[in-house]
């Protein structure tokens, strides 16, 4: 249905509506940003405490054992020792191979966080420039262009990705050798 007594808006007008739009969509990614940072900053909160509760538990049974064993004859407190060697070893074992853990899927995970801010802020600097142009020309270059970084820049990305995983992969293989 068309009505042709309808006013046609300016291109001004078209150009205003669509800055005014990609400058809300970026105002509404900027938010959705800072709540992804808080989320992450939640998540390592949380992995801390846990990881802080873990170490209470081993301490705990640590203490456990201590107080079995004193009550035992000599050679029982030789076992106690031993057992004691036994545990450290596997909860310094446990401490190191969390934090590893924890730093490695923090720095994937930034990583990733980056890479998506990057690709997001671009299309909205994409977003706004095609607002701002006057001629189909124009708007086709600036796409086939956008189109050309974009794939650089995802590429980069990738790479960066896969490199970062396989050191941390052969870092965590080298701890788990010299053990």
């Amino acid at each position: 249905m068309n009505n042709d007594n309808l006013p046609a808006p300016s291109d001004a007008m078209r150009r205003e509506m669509a800055e005014s739009a990609v400058a809300k969509a970026r105002e509404a990614y900027e938010r959705y940003a800072h709540a992804g940072e808080q989320a992450l900053n939640a998540f390592e909160a949380s992995m801390a405490q846990a990881f802080e509760g873990w170490k209470q538990v081993a301490g705990s049974t640590r203490e456990a054992a201590t107080q079995l064993t004193d009550s035992n004859v000599a050679g029982a407190r030789k076992a106690r020792e031993q057992w004691e060697s036994a545990g450290a070893r596997l909860y310094n074992a446990f401490e190191d191979n969390a934090s590893h853990m924890l730093f490695a899927m923090r720095e994937i995970g930034h990583r990733m966080l980056v890479a998506s801010d990057t690709n997001v802020r671009a299309s909205l600097d994409f977003a706004e420039q095609l607002a701002s142009t006057s001629d189909p020309r124009e708007m086709l270059q600036l796409q086939v262009s956008f189109m050309q970084d974009q794939s650089r820049r995802i590429t980069d990305q990738v790479v960066d990705l896969h490199q970062t995983t396989s050191r941390l992969a052969r870092e965590a293989a080298i701890r788990a050798e010299t053990r």
